[in-house]
C-alpha cells in the first residue's frame, strides 16, 4: 500500500531542525546560566569580601525574571512547534508564528536590560556585539515568519491538500 501522506518540502525540514536546535540550545543556557547565578549568589553571601569592587546593580529584576521565563516558554514552544512542523500540523506552524512575534518582543526587552546593565559597569556599550545581536534576531524573526507564511508553505499545512489522491 502507497504512504499517502504528503512529506513536509526541505525548508519545512530545515526550519524544523533549526528552530528545535535553537530552542534547545537556549532551553539549556537558560538553565545553566541559572545554576550559575544561584552560585555566584551563594558565594557572595559567604564571601562579600570577593565581590566588593562590583557596583550596585539597579535592574528590575521583575522585567529580569518575566524575560527569562518567558525565554524558556519561547524556547520549548520552538521545541514542540518544530516537531508537529515536521509533521505538517497546522498549529505548529501557528505556534511558530506567535513565538515568533512574542520573541521579537521579549528580546527587545532583553537588549534595552542589557544596555541599562552595561552602562552601570562600563562607560561605553559595546556596539559591535548589540549590532549582531539586533542582527541575528531580525534575521531569525523575518525570515521564519516570511517562510511560514509563504503560500506554498500554507498549501503543505493545510488538512485537505495534505493527502494526494490516486
Amino acid at each position: 500500500m502507497k504512504d499517502r501522506r504528503k512529506k513536509p518540502s526541505k525548508g519545512i525540514v530545515a526550519f524544523s531542525v533549526i528552530l528545535a536546535l535553537l530552542g534547545t540550545v537556549n532551553f539549556l543556557a537558560i538553565i545553566i546560566s541559572f545554576f550559575q547565578l544561584r552560585l555566584e549568589l551563594f558565594i557572595k553571601d559567604y564571601h562579600p569580601n570577593l565581590f566588593h569592587q562590583f557596583p550596585l546593580v539597579t535592574i528590575n529584576f521583575t522585567a529580569f525574571w518575566f524575560s527569562t521565563i518567558l525565554s524558556i516558554v519561547i524556547s520549548l514552544s520552538w521545541i514542540i512547534a518544530s516537531i508537529g512542523a515536521f509533521i505538517l500540523k497546522e498549529w505548529a506552524r501557528q505556534m511558530l508564528l506567535i513565538s515568533m512575534g512574542i520573541y521579537f518582543l521579549n528580546k527587545v526587552m532583553d537588549i534595552f536590560i542589557n544596555v541599562i546593565l552595561v552602562k552601570e559597569f562600563a562607560e561605553t556599550v559595546p556596539m559591535l556585539q548589540l549590532t549582531i545581536g539586533i542582527l541575528y534576531v531580525l534575521i531569525l524573526t523575518v525570515s521564519t515568519i516570511h517562510f511560514f507564511t509563504h503560500p506554498s508553505v500554507i498549501k503543505q499545512f493545510n488538512r485537505e491538500q495534505r493527502y494526494r489522491i490516486n
